[in-house]
């Protein structure tokens, strides 16, 4: 007993590193902007460089490995749904808020909490549900939505966010057991050849230049893809999906308070009660 709940604490902090991690890519992306750099290209470079990057370091860790070609295709899938995702994701920012696209994105923890319990038996404890609520509730207060705007917005945003789900409860299938860096090169492996091609149809991977342009990008690629995909997916197979999902809603709260650090935004004062109640519910389902 007192081994899995070690092992559910190393989990909890796999998560809240990769939520730390993810939440720099507004930053990440901010500064990459400033310095001219397209959506696509950027995309591109950063999975690109974080493949490279993770290869490299599976194959002098001596952690590269042969898989099951059935893992190998399930990864590549993911990576794929991956990509689809993301696209939905930035097609939406085309006709509403990024508040309001991050609130309905982030409606991801309820169906993979709602799912995880059908399709993988996780149990839907009362603490559980709980700490949901708390955490909904908290992104709700910190992202401050004024408009849902353009329904067709809020239709790709909510799609992208099943999408996501899906990916979390497959990802907890074809994880476990599997090396989390591993998993990620694979995965991300799928992601990078599908924009790469896109940017090289297109004539825009060579549009990239100057230092604060490949700043932001290795800030992407390394941060925000091999660090926050690595941690994701070693606390994906120890927490699960419903859980990990609940964990993750910290990262708009980390994004929050880095635009207030980097970028000098300021943060109204209710917004604290928001940070508050989604720290509430990363105590609360830390305790279960």
């Amino acid at each position: 007993m007192m081994r899995e709940k070690i092992a559910a604490r190393r989990g909890d902090g796999w998560i809240l590193l990769s939520a730390a991690c993810f939440s720099t890519i507004p930053i990440f992306a901010t500064y990459g902007y400033a310095a001219g750099v397209k959506t696509l290209p950027m995309l591109a470079w950063r999975f690109l460089l974080a493949i490279a990057a993770l290869w490299i370091f599976l194959a002098l860790s001596r952690r590269l490995c042969t898989l099951p070609a059935r893992t190998v295709l399930g990864f590549l899938g993911l990576g794929l749904l991956y990509v689809v995702m993301t696209v939905l994701y930035f097609q939406a920012l085309r006709f509403t808020a990024i508040s309001t696209l991050t609130l309905l994105f982030y409606t991801y923890p309820a169906f993979v909490t709602l799912l995880a319990a059908v399709f993988l038996k996780e149990p839907l404890t009362r603490i559980k549900m709980m700490a949901l609520l708390l955490a909904l509730s908290g992104c709700l207060i910190v992202l401050r939505p004024r408009e849902v705007g353009d329904w067709r917005g809020a239709l790709l945003a909510l799609t992208a966010s099943v999408l996501y789900s899906a990916y979390m409860l497959m990802g907890t299938r074809l994880t476990r057991g599997v090396d989390p860096f591993l998993t990620t090169a694979w995965i991300m492996s799928a992601t990078a050849a599908a924009f790469v091609a896109a940017a090289l149809l297109r004539g825009e991977m060579g549009s990239v230049r100057g230092g604060g342009a490949w700043g932001a990008i290795l800030g992407l690629a390394l941060i925000a893809t091999v660090m926050a995909d690595g941690s994701f997916f070693a606390g994906l197979s120890i927490t699960g999906a419903s859980r990990a999902a609940i964990l993750s809603t910290v990262e708009p709260l980390c994004t929050l308070l880095l635009s207030a650090v980097l970028l000098g935004e300021a943060i109204p004062p209710v917004r604290f009660l928001g940070g508050a109640l989604i720290l509430g519910s990363v105590i609360l389902i830390h305790r279960e």
